[in-house]
């Protein structure tokens, strides 16, 4: 099989599980009874994290050479890049092209989220120069983070508001309101297909760092996450234009944190975690550009604008691989 297309089968499956993954989801907390703010940042983020996470995981727990490790950094620390990055700037395009300056939602989450997401991943990349013996209490201490975070999100609705059912049918019912085990069949399913996808993307890779003698890291920082992440992100436009923005913030900011804690975790416990260079300058524009996202929003309710802007800073990286290739 020729690499190109073991390339676009990993994406495409991914694409396409990701899609089902995240309708499944939607109508998941559907029938488990969860809020829009709770699904938008939990269960929501968590499908759109799920294929950026399956990367690194298949790259450096299956894999047993440099390659994969290259590549499984470059996945955990390009998720945060873009979402930070290019992510905000769609959701700033999809504003501006729907002629509102501000979305309709309570900033509190936005900030508690991005709050989360630069404390955490703060502290990920400063276990990057501590001895080895630190990185697993860190790990750790991260992933419990997260815990407490997702608990507190689900808890954080006081309202007994009945949740509405998601606009878009389950894709593998017919039904208005489908049965619950066709919702968990769905998930199901979608996960399978991530995983395999993930598989056929991380094999791609290796061989396509061999053939260009390009750096695994690097292919991974830029390609990785426009295969996994984007897809999804679009998902926030969409439901920009159907004004369910708590949807469309929580699915970026909820993804966010599960990234700067749990799956920096992972790179903990499966590689040395030495950052350098590229991964140094990853790391630090995506946190700067979630910095000057949550700094907006404290000094005045977040607008379109900023979060235009934030894709400078994913602008600057590009320019920083080109100018030193």
């Amino acid at each position: 099989m020729s690499l190109l297309l073991i390339l676009v089968s990993g994406m495409v499956l991914i694409v396409l599980s990701a899609d089902y993954f995240t309708n499944g989801i939607e109508w998941l907390g559907y029938v488990l009874g969860m809020d829009e703010g709770a699904v938008g940042s939990l269960l929501a983020a968590l499908g759109t994290a799920l294929p950026e996470t399956l990367v690194p995981i298949m790259a450096m727990a299956f894999g047993a050479n440099q390659v994969n490790d290259a590549i499984g950094l470059g996945a955990i620390l390009g998720a945060p890049l873009m979402l930070a990055t290019l992510a905000f700037m769609i959701i700033g395009i999809g504003l501006w092209s729907n002629g509102r300056v501000q979305p309709r939602l309570d900033p509190g989450p936005i900030e508690r989220d991005l709050r989360f997401f630069l404390g955490g991943f703060g502290l990920a990349v400063a276990a990057g120069f501590l001895p080895e013996v630190w990185h697993k209490p860190i790990a750790a201490a991260l992933v419990l983070a997260y815990v407490v975070h997702a608990w507190r999100l689900l808890h954080h609705n006081t309202t007994k508001a009945e949740p509405a059912p998601p606009a878009e049918r389950l894709h593998l019912s017919f039904r208005p309101i489908p049965r619950r085990a066709m919702v968990f069949l769905q998930v199901a399913m979608a996960l399978l297909g991530l995983i395999l996808g993930a598989h056929f993307f991380v094999v791609a890779l290796d061989r396509a760092s061999s053939f260009l003698k390009m750096s695994g890291f690097l292919l991974s920082v830029i390609i990785t996450p426009v295969a996994t992440e984007l897809p999804e992100v679009l998902n926030s436009v969409l439901w920009i234009r159907r004004d369910k923005d708590t949807l469309a913030f929580g699915n970026v900011t909820g993804a966010m944190a599960f990234q700067a804690t749990v799956v920096p975790a992972l790179g903990m416990a499966l590689t040395s975690w030495r950052l350098n260079g590229w991964e140094l300058a990853a790391a630090l524009l995506g946190w700067s550009s979630a910095a000057f996202v949550f700094w907006q929003n404290r000094r005045a309710r977040i607008k379109r604008g900023p979060l235009m802007l934030a894709g400078i800073f994913y602008l600057a990286f590009i320019a920083l691989v080109i100018a030193t290739a």
